[in-house]
């Protein structure tokens, strides 16, 4: 993820007028962007200390961020910090980034996933049915049928 932050960073600084997107630097996009770094930061912060606290306490989390997503430290980068950098960098790679975030995302949160269904079972297999890994998005016909 470092290595192809670096990469766009790179090709970015090197073919700049290549890279440059012009419409990104319109008040309304930085702005957006502001709002979604301003959004993902303390959405990162308050997951990994609530994600500490349940580790000590050897608790399954699943109220405050973690009912809206399971992985809202990996979503506040991927969906909010991210893609917040690239409309400030206002330059296409970074767009990528968000990208690559998901990409390394998917091939690593197994080991996660595998390690809390060892650890909770059907407790956390009710919660992964009914909670989306990273988009917030409410899972209503699950919840429903979870419920029954």
């Amino acid at each position: 993820m470092v290595a192809s932050a670096g990469l766009a960073s790179a090709f970015s600084y090197r073919f700049s007028d290549v890279c440059a997107v012009p419409a990104f630097r319109q008040i309304a996009v930085v702005t957006l962007a502001a709002i979604l770094i301003v959004i993902g930061l303390p959405m990162w912060l308050i997951g990994a200390v609530a994600a500490m606290r349940a580790y000590n306490r050897d608790q399954l989390l699943t109220s405050g961020l973690y009912g809206l997503v399971r992985h809202p430290m990996y979503a506040a980068w991927i969906v909010l910090i991210l893609p917040g950098i690239a409309l400030l960098t206002a330059s296409w790679p970074f767009l990528l980034m968000p990208v690559a975030g998901y990409a390394v995302f998917k091939a690593c949160i197994h080991t996660e996933d595998e390690y809390l269904q060892n650890r909770f079972g059907p407790s956390y297999s009710a919660y992964r049915a009914s909670v989306n890994e990273i988009i917030p998005i409410p899972r209503m016909h699950q919840r429903a049928a979870a419920h029954r």
